[in-house]
């Protein structure tokens, strides 16, 4: 027995209504210093590439789903948000977020930097920034 907690159906709702009835999320790509992004950061402290040579936030459409609070995407087409360089973003993405707005949500720093150059991809698996 608990004296205080949250349901599963109570994390279900509070999922629910932050992704699959919420407004457009968006998965952005950053280049901030890692390790520098805090609890008050938001998407204007987001260093991105510029929009040039495939680069774009990707508008999260897909399908979310809640299993116990614990929330699942499918992006449309790919199955996870991708992005195709056709040629520099003019410095190294150190990592993503999804962003609603002016707040930022979740982000994740990148293991290693990715350096966008022609016909290198970017893919991005949602999971482990809603984890």
């Amino acid at each position: 027995m608990a004296t205080v907690g949250t349901p599963n159906g109570g994390l279900d709702e509070i999922a629910l209504r932050t992704y699959v009835n919420g407004a457009d999320l968006t998965l952005v790509a950053y280049q901030n210093t890692a390790d520098s992004l805090d609890a008050d950061t938001v998407a204007a402290d987001l260093t991105q590439p510029a929009t040039a040579n495939g680069y774009a936030p990707i508008l999260l459409d897909g399908t979310w789903a809640s299993t116990n609070g614990v929330v699942t995407y499918t992006h449309s087409t790919p199955t996870h948000p991708k992005w195709s360089a056709t040629g520099s973003w003019g410095g190294d993405v150190t990592g993503a977020a999804i962003i609603y707005g002016t707040e930022v949500m979740h982000f994740k720093d990148l293991t290693t930097a990715f350096t966008a150059a022609s016909g290198k991809s970017l893919t991005i698996d949602l999971t482990t920034l809603v984890a």
